[in-house]
Formats: C-alpha cells, structure tokens, sequence
C-alpha cells in the first residue's frame, strides 16, 4: 500500500469513526411548545373583550367631546335669550313711547351686534356650531336640504348617535334695525324677537339636556370598559372552564 493508499484509509477510518461517535451521542431535540385549546381560546376571547373595551372607551371620549358641544351651543343660546329678551323690553318701550327711540336704538344695536359675535364665535374643534355659512365643505357635517340644520355623528360604544346643529345666523340681520326710524314696522319687529327668543329658549333648553346626557354616557361607558378590561384579565386559562367562570356575569351585564 503506498502513501496515497494510506492516506486515503486513514481519511476514511477518521471520518467513519466521527459518524459512529455523533451517531452515539444524544443530540437535544428542538422543544416545540403547543398551546392547549383552553389557551388558545382564552386569548382569542380575551383579544375580542379587550378590542371591545377599547372601543367603549373611546365611545366615551366621543361622548365627552359630544357633551362639550353641547355645553357651548347651550351656552350661547342662553347668552342669545339674555340679549333677545332685553331687546323685546326695548322695542316695546319704543312701541309706547317714540321719543326713546334714539336711546334705545343704540343699546339694541349693541345686544344685536352681540347676538353677532356669539354665534360667529360659537365653534368646537373649528366646526361652526350656530352659523350654517361655516358647514360648507366639512366633511364631517351632513346638511339637511334646507340648511338650516346640520348632524354631526358621535360614535357611542355599539351605537352611534347623530347630534343636530341649528342655525342661528338669521338673527344677525337684527343688528342694522333702527329702533329711531319712522318707518320700522314695530309691531312686526316685537312678535319676530317673540318667536326668536322662543326659538333660542327651545335650543337652550336642548342643549343642556343634552350636554348632561352625553357626560352620563360618558361615565356608563368608562365603568362597561372597565369590567371588560377586569374580564379579560380574569379570562385566562386555570382548572374552571374561563366561559363558565367569568363570561357568564359579563354577558348578564351587558344583556
């Protein structure tokens, strides 16, 4: 046997006894973790229960900002009535006695000029709130066919609810009456300011209601988020079934 032959053996020899050596050694087997069923169905239940508290708790941010709005538009409408009722008691005193009309004027232009003001500056988060020339091109307003109302959707938990805007710019005309002219119509004058602070009353009236239901909305959602979060963290898998143990009072609540 030459050197080449040898060579060659000796390879062979060496490499055969490394098989027999890695075939005789224990190798660790890749450990492969399987969850059980009442785990994977624990998560899958717990990720719908904390999507759905997630959702309720932004139902109740939306039915804060709903509650805000409704705050401003009352708060304004009561600012409105205010100037409308002291500008009835003016023309009516003009009606009685003509002479005033030159000193009345002037206060009831200014509470015009006011009424003005309030409804310009009545906006949340820059949607115009009193005065329909600001709904144009916001998309997040649908305008009735008339427009003179507009409906912002809140998005409420499971519900959504539609929040009605009124406009109110028509009393800003009020503010180029002269109570000192002799040709105002003033009997045609006091039943208009009549029937607006009527109207103003009523959107007041409303709106505060509104602003109080939207902030217990509110708060009802928080407390339904925080016993959906309270279920799924009690969800998980141990020796009860977790539907039986801890989704039965959930769903009794929610029904």
């Amino acid at each position: 046997m030459d050197f080449f032959d040898q060579l060659l053996t000796y390879t062979y020899l060496r490499s055969s006894s490394l098989s027999l050596l890695l075939d005789s050694v224990q190798q660790a087997t890749p450990t492969i973790t399987q969850k059980s069923g009442r785990e994977m169905m624990a998560e899958a239940l717990t990720g719908r229960i904390r999507s759905d508290s997630a959702m309720l708790r932004q139902g109740a941010k939306n039915a804060t900002e709903a509650s805000n709005i409704a705050d401003i538009v009352a708060s304004s409408a009561s600012t409105i009535v205010d100037n409308l009722t002291e500008m009835l008691a003016l023309a009516q005193e003009v009606k009685a006695d003509s002479t005033k009309g030159a000193v009345n004027g002037v206060k009831f232009t200014a509470l015009a000029q006011g009424i003005t003001s309030t409804i310009a500056n009545s906006k949340y988060n820059n949607i115009s709130l009193l005065d329909k020339s600001g709904w144009t091109g916001d998309s997040r307003l649908t305008v009735s066919a008339d427009g003179n109302s507009a409906t912002v959707k809140i998005q409420t938990g499971y519900d959504n609810s539609n929040f009605k805007l009124n406009d109110m710019s028509y009393l800003n005309s009020l503010s180029s009456v002269d109570l000192s002219s002799g040709t105002l119509d003033l009997d045609a004058l006091i039943s208009s300011l009549s029937t607006n602070v009527t109207t103003a009353t009523i959107i007041y009236n409303g709106n505060d209601a509104l602003s109080d239901a939207y902030a217990s909305e509110s708060e009802f959602l928080v407390k339904q988020a925080d016993i959906l979060t309270k279920a799924a963290e009690d969800a998980m898998p141990d020796e009860e079934d977790p539907l039986l143990r801890d989704l039965g009072s959930i769903i009794s609540l929610l029904s």
